[in-house]
């Protein structure tokens, strides 16, 4: 007999070999210039490189296939400095708190792998990202005059954000185990 789960319930879990078209596809829904599964597939290769992947519960029968992929973060660690080099959650999903999960997770994994830092580039009109960053502990700390190209072709610049890990994680209550393989908050 099947049994039912109550509620969403997400999965945070690092992105495997076999999730590389579904990140592209992801990220394709995130940005209007996406990487392609090869540009990933490049980028998760390269040395402290990492990817992770929030599947959603989204009810129905157990041992059916009701998980969805709804969001990601691709970050690298070099030596003591991490760079977050991509964080998306598909539109109808977001404002869920699957993009603070992400962050969190992300900061997380760098810093258990040795990073005492995390950096990060934000469009300065996405301001609901850097609410986020904020809210775990980015500062701002340098402009990139047109940065981003947009679909159109016009450019607009970027906001360089930095966290210092140690910092954060001395503030910040740590989560339940390392954020990976295990359900999160239920989701509202």
């Amino acid at each position: 007999m099947f049994g039912r789960l109550r509620g969403n319930a997400l999965f945070i879990r690092p992105v495997g070999p076999f999730d590389l078209g579904r990140l592209a596809r992801l990220h394709r829904r995130c940005f209007s210039e996406p990487w392609s599964r090869a540009d990933l597939a490049h980028l998760l290769a390269m040395p402290g490189a990492f990817g992770l992947i929030a599947r959603l519960f989204e009810g129905g029968l157990a041992g059916l296939d009701a998980m969805r992929g709804v969001g990601f973060a691709i970050a690298r660690v070099v030596r003591d400095e991490s760079e977050l080099l991509s964080l998306g959650v598909a539109p109808p999903w977001r404002r869920r708190r699957i993009g603070s999960a992400l962050l969190r997770a992300a900061m997380e994994r760098a810093h258990a792998a040795g990073a005492r830092v995390m950096y990060l580039e934000v469009a300065v009109d996405n301001l609901s990202a850097q609410e986020l960053y904020r809210a775990h502990g980015f500062e701002r700390v340098g402009l990139r005059p047109d940065y981003y190209e947009r679909a159109d072709g016009s450019r607009v610049s970027a906001h360089t954000m930095r966290c210092d890990l140690d910092h954060a994680f001395a503030c910040f209550e740590p989560s339940r185990g390392d954020g990976l393989n295990a359900p999160t908050d239920r989701l509202s």
